[in-house]
């Protein structure tokens, strides 16, 4: 592979990567979109579960708020369960099939943010979490990892229910931790099904070098804004990847 191809993917990483050191979510709805454009979409999405999960490790020292184990093992547990029948699901139905829905999908949850949840009132928001989970949280979880196993993008349905709960400190501490579990979920079952090719792993290495810039002025961004602008910039970016996704 010439030089070419690694400045193609660490360009990519870099921009995913961004978007996850001042969110905590969202490389994959850009890395598999836009990878998808110049290399095979299953590699890249198998790269791209690599890629989020080290990206977590690294963003874990950061987080603060995270300390209710039963609320965040019940979010964990959906999650690992729904990747499971995600994987299970990608070996009868294409992923493409559903693909305009989840860009729609998306689009409204970009606008929800961007509009609604900034005429929130700060207090409204909690800033702990929970002791246990409820239904709710145990099904936006499940839906969310079976979008993951589908697509590789489980962010939106646990995305929309944390973000109208928890402010931006505790979403985005949460989002850290719980995707690093749905990576691991999400590799398990890759490797389960034989998808951890050769091609996959050097796409993953290749992006490393864009994933570590792109945290790291992410992150210096996300100290930098509050509630509102917060809001104001996750809706724009969740915007974006549908029009990605729909396309």
């Amino acid at each position: 592979m010439d030089s070419l191809f690694f400045l193609i993917i660490t360009a990519i990483a870099a921009a995913a990567f961004f978007i996850k050191g001042l969110t905590g979510f969202g490389p994959a709805l850009i890395f598999i979109p836009v990878g998808a454009l110049f290399f095979a979409p299953q590699s890249v999405i198998v790269a791209s579960s690599f890629l989020d999960l080290i990206a977590g490790l690294l963003m874990w020292r950061t987080v603060r708020s995270v300390q209710s184990l039963p609320f965040l093992a019940g979010i964990i547990a959906a999650m690992a369960a729904g990747t499971a029948a995600g994987v299970f699901l990608l070996s009868y139905f294409p992923a493409d099939t559903f693909r305009v829905l989840l860009g729609l999908a998306v689009f409204i949850l970009g606008l929800w943010f961007a509009v609604f949840r900034t005429k929130m009132s700060p207090g409204k928001l909690e800033a702990q979490l929970p002791e246990k989970c409820d239904r709710k949280d145990i099904g936006f979880a499940g839906a969310s990892g079976v979008l993951g196993g589908l697509f590789g993008i489980s962010g939106p349905p646990i995305i929309w229910h944390l973000g109208r709960r928890f402010q931006m400190h505790v979403f985005r501490d949460l989002l850290i931790v719980v995707f690093v579990f749905a990576a691991v979920a999400r590799i398990v079952s890759f490797s389960v099904a034989g998808l951890v090719t050769t091609e996959a792993v050097t796409f993953f290495a290749a992006g490393m070098p864009g994933l570590l810039a792109g945290l790291y002025i992410g992150n210096r961004v996300f100290l930098k804004i509050d509630e509102v602008l917060f809001s104001r910039v996750v809706g724009t970016v969740l915007i974006l990847f549908a029009v990605l996704l729909i396309i």
